[in-house]
């Protein structure tokens, strides 16, 4: 299947903790107890195949009958240990992202993308350069730790904003928080054709780390592309986008051949807004769902699990949009741009990225819902537990005092641990969505429940206290990849290290996988 050129997705059940400790390389993460959520926008087509994998019986079993449900066609279940993939040429990869982080490697041996260590920058710095050093993260990752002295710009934004920042002498420097998006966000530049020096900085914020020196923490100055001056600069890296794109064999399309491929049954489209989040919030595409091009780089197991599927991007200014489909395409991907030219009017509001197609498999019963206010109320009773289905490492972040954490799939067993005086239980997350589909299992099993209206945010809206840490667990926080910034102080080095040295290693372990067809420009 992976080598036939015809679309299959294979989808990985468990929780991602237990996912990223050893996958096969092509598989995608989506947990099941995010099944109904998230399955319809990212296996749109319901005719494609589906292989099932990573689950126990009753976990597959539970799969089975939804997509059955929801009436996904072509249904498989990979029933094989990791020695029988392996005996059969399949790798097993630990770690989150692989192929988008192997791929970076490769782009890095192929194409020599410059790079500097921590001691050349400090000289750099000490001597007076002239520096432009920019993180290619998103903003959100920014603001949570940077280098001192960086700005944030995030991938697919550096060809748009870095031209109006420098002059002849800047030399560019582009860091992320280990190497993926150092690598192609350096490149990037070098390949819309930046005159000026641009650098990777090796290892990231992890190197600098690694030196003994402190992150930045809580700031967050985005670089701007406002100005007639950057836009008259702009043009040519506009044009260079677009050059790259034909010469990577995509091309612009029209808002009608959108329109066709969009309502095609026969072949899954994609169609992603690559400009930054805050940018798609204030108005997008029609149909269009948010993937900031830098990010849907790094991750496009997560934006595109369907192999062989067919991806259009869009953007207003026509560079953010060819630099992704540019790197797409060199991954292996058919990927082309909308012109914006052809299209509607940006929309915005509630209906953003609501596509008729991605709803969701199935709605959940109604549960009473309870208001932030009347749940504060009973929070301290004795009968009253809290349950929060957020990621253990937002709930580790912010909780509801006294809240207790549990992934939906941990459910049957996890509740069994709550004190016997326990006779109801509110349900709440980050997402609200989860919360009910989760409360909903819990009724079935014969609990008393509610939700809390409008999840977590209703309750920090409110102006409510929030708890931190990692308290009050019903099951293993193996819901989630904990990075090497996530792990406890004293073991964070040595995490660094080993991380860094396994994602210099993936170039050479993809080499021979099926389905991989990395082509550098």
């Amino acid at each position: 299947m992976l080598h036939d050129g015809r679309e299959v997705a294979l989808l990985d059940l468990r929780e991602e903790g237990e996912f990223t400790q050893g996958h096969l390389l092509l598989a995608a993460s989506l947990p099941i107890g995010r099944l109904e959520l998230d399955l319809p926008w990212r296996v749109p087509n319901r005719g494609a195949r589906v292989v099932l994998v990573g689950g126990d019986a009753a976990r597959i079993g539970r799969a089975v009958e939804l997509l059955q449900i929801a009436d996904y066609a072509k249904l498989f279940i990979l029933n094989a240990s990791k020695e029988e993939c392996e005996r059969a040429g399949l790798g097993w990869f630990s770690g989150k992202f692989v192929p988008s982080k192997a791929f970076g490697e490769v782009v890095e041996t192929a194409k020599q993308t410059p790079h500097i260590d921590i001691a050349r920058l400090t000289a750099l710095r000490n001597g007076g350069a002239k520096l432009l050093m920019v993180d290619s993260r998103t903003p959100e990752e920014f603001e949570e730790f940077s280098l001192p002295g960086a700005v944030s710009c995030p991938g697919a934004e550096l060809a748009l904003r870095v031209p109006g920042h420098v002059e002849p002498d800047t030399i560019v420097l582009v860091n992320c928080a280990g190497r993926t998006r150092s690598i192609i966000g350096a490149q990037s530049l070098v390949n819309a054709g930046l005159s000026n020096p641009v650098y990777a900085i090796e290892n990231g914020t992890m190197g600098w780390r690694l030196d003994g020196r402190e992150l930045q923490r809580g700031s967050l100055e985005l670089l701007d592309h406002a100005g007639e001056t950057a836009r008259e600069r702009l043009e040519p890296y506009r044009a260079s986008a677009l050059e790259l794109l034909q010469r990577t064999g995509g091309s612009l399309i029209g808002w009608d051949e959108l329109q066709r491929r969009l309502g095609d049954p026969e072949v899954t489209t994609y169609f992603y807004d690559v400009r930054l989040q805050s940018d798609f919030q204030q108005g997008t595409f029609p149909l269009a769902r948010s993937a900031p091009g830098g990010e849907f780089v790094q991750s496009t197991d997560y934006f595109a699990p369907v192999r062989n599927a067919r991806i259009v991007v869009a953007d207003t200014d026509l560079v953010q949009a060819p630099m992704t489909a540019h790197w797409l395409r060199q991954m292996g991907w058919d990927a082309d741009v909308l012109d914006p030219a052809t299209a509607p009017s940006l929309e915005s509001g509630t209906t953003l990225g609501a596509l008729p197609q991605q709803s969701r498999l199935v709605e959940p019963e109604p549960v009473d819902a309870i208001s932030a206010q009347a749940l504060a109320a009973c929070a301290g009773s004795a009968e009253v537990a809290i349950v929060d289905c957020s990621s253990s490492i937002a709930f580790r972040r912010a909780h509801i005092p006294g809240a207790w954490f549990c992934t939906r799939a941990a459910l049957s067993h996890g509740l069994q641990s709550l004190p016997e005086t326990v006779k109801t239980l509110v349900f709440t997350a980050a997402d609200p969505a989860l919360a009910h589909f989760a409360a909903a299992d819990a009724r079935s099993l014969g609990w008393t429940v509610q939700v809390l209206a409008q999840g977590n945010h209703a309750w920090s809206d409110a102006g409510m206290p929030m708890e931190q840490g990692a308290v009050r667990h019903l099951c293993e926080p193996n819901d989630i990849w904990y990075s090497p910034y996530e792990v406890e102080p004293h073991r964070q080095a040595a995490a660094m290290r080993e991380y860094i040295a396994w994602e210099i290693g993936l170039a050479q372990r993809v080499e021979t996988e099926p389905g991989i067809a990395f082509q550098v420009l």
